[in-house]
């Protein structure tokens, strides 16, 4: 049965993270979204000491040995802080994950420290220009020449990518094998240089996004992740626990969200009182806590199958579809509060509402997160 009381240590966890994110984070988040500059490298290196980077790998590897539920308790608080950061940080900590869990001994030795200790950013390079939702779609190519892969093709909305170090790319090696024949490679841009431009993009300013265009980019041999084929079923390995980290996301959007909007209904007087005495805003408010706290329940319900290792594809699909579209409610709920300020930069609420709206997209669509669900109930899948 799951267990909706966080332990002690979660709770220290919990506070301790947002203290420190609420002191030495929290105060340039809005500068440097107004201005678009990406969030410092010693910024997204102070938040490895507390686990964001690495932790759910095992100790003696570096890593804190944390589940699934504590690590997405954190990533609600980095959330509700700064969405552009957490973002990053997902990402970071997946290539790591990646590697860790799929690489030879001598990948470990080179690249799971750097990225460990923050040194390093990593990105991840599936989605192409022509390929989003049908990732077996991959146009890429790499090709073996002696001892290098040289590989050809662009990859799309890749987060971290223009800043990055290292990013596992995938590819067809063998175009007549189909979502068979795609390979996982291992790119460090130093020994592997490829073009990237970043995204202008309608929120998350901070973490750019970017297109990068490979051009006979020369690959070690060395450098396959994992099995030559079988890049897309790696790919695909980590998406329920992707999915189900949105519930906590959003819920970290939402309650950040909920809590501008009692600041300022709670300050701000029309009428000759305060707004909140109103019965509409105490009922937007009263709403927008009852999503939240929804949001929260299904993350943590995918949290605690994923944590006793059950299948939870549905589950995972549920939170990330329920959680994504309800932030964009409350987002809005809160703009409404606020009034002619709520859409104005004036307010964070007018931000986090345009930070939010791509993860209806990221982790696989919700249009596509619904065929998943009909296809774990019905036994019949609508993607054939």
């Amino acid at each position: 049965m799951m267990d909706l009381v966080l332990s002690n240590e979660q709770l220290m966890i919990k506070n301790n993270v947002r203290r420190f994110l609420e002191k030495e984070v929290q105060p340039m988040v809005e500068e440097y979204e107004e201005l678009g500059k990406p969030v410092p490298a010693e910024v997204f290196k102070s938040l490895v000491p507390f686990g964001f980077i690495g932790g759910q790998l095992p100790e003696e590897a570096g890593g804190a040995d944390l589940d699934y539920t504590t690590y997405f308790i954190m990533i609600e608080e980095l959330s509700a802080v700064w969405p552009s950061l957490r973002s990053m940080v997902s990402i970071g900590n997946s290539v790591l994950t990646y590697i860790y869990s799929y690489g030879t001994e001598e990948q470990r030795k080179k690249y799971v420290e750097p990225l460990l200790t923050g040194d390093k950013m990593g990105f991840f390079a599936l989605t192409e220009p022509n390929v989003g939702s049908d990732a077996s779609g991959v146009q890429a190519t790499a090709t073996l020449q002696g001892d290098s892969w040289v590989l050809n093709g662009t990859k799309m909305f890749i987060t971290n990518g223009a800043q990055a170090d290292i990013g596992i790319v995938f590819a067809q090696t063998d175009k007549s094998k189909g979502a068979g024949g795609i390979t996982a490679f291992l790119v460090e841009k130093n020994e592997s240089p490829f073009a990237a431009r970043s995204i202008k993009k309608m929120g998350m300013h901070s973490c750019p996004t970017a297109e990068l265009v490979f051009e006979d980019c020369r690959i070690p041999r060395e450098n396959v992740l994992g099995e030559i084929g079988q890049g897309l079923k790696l790919g695909l390995k980590f998406l329920n626990s992707g999915r189900a980290l949105f519930g906590f996301v959003c819920a970290g959007v939402a309650q950040a969200c909920v809590d501008a909007s009692i600041k300022y209904a709670t300050g701000r007087e029309q009428f000759g009182r305060k707004i909140g005495g109103f019965q509409l805003i105490q009922e937007k408010i009263a709403d927008m806590l009852i999503l939240t706290s929804a949001m929260r329940l299904l993350g943590f319900q995918a949290a605690d199958m994923l944590d006793k290792g059950l299948p939870c594809r549905k589950e995972a699909s549920m939170a990330k579809i329920f959680s994504t579209e309800s932030v964009l409610k409350v987002a809005d709920m809160a703009i409404q509060i606020h009034g002619g300020y709520g859409y104005s930069r004036e307010f964070p609420v007018e931000r986090l509402y345009r930070d939010v709206r791509h993860l209806a997209i990221a982790e696989g669509t919700n249009e596509i997160q619904r065929l998943i669900i009909g296809r774990e109930v019905l036994g019949i899948s609508a993607f054939k």
